[in-house]
């Protein structure tokens, strides 16, 4: 089972990104996950988009970590592509975590 660091909350602003043709979204956390939760895989979070909280994972496809924003939390928050959002991730409580 992987075990992955925890850095506390993590904070930042992103503007959503449209998924293709497809009509999915995402924003792109702007930090090195390796550096915040130790590894280039996927990491579970509970994620808070302009205060909406839900379970998600970061995954990357090779470039920047990326965060689904899920078509309900744009509807709830009224963002959409292009807009700005605030967002928090947390390691997810149910995960093995090294402590920071």
């Amino acid at each position: 089972m992987p075990t992955w660091t925890d850095p506390g909350p993590v904070e930042f602003d992103a503007v959503v990104i449209a998924a293709g043709t497809r009509s999915g979204a995402f924003v792109a956390l702007p930090y090195d996950a390796v550096d915040l939760f130790g590894t280039r895989g996927r990491v579970p979070v509970v994620a808070e988009v302009d205060d909406v909280r839900y379970h998600a994972s970061l995954v990357a496809y090779g470039g920047p970590h990326l965060l689904a924003v899920l078509r309900s939390v744009r509807a709830t928050t009224g963002k959409d592509v292009g807009d700005t959002v605030r967002v928090v991730v947390r390691l997810a409580a149910e995960v093995s975590a090294v402590p920071r």
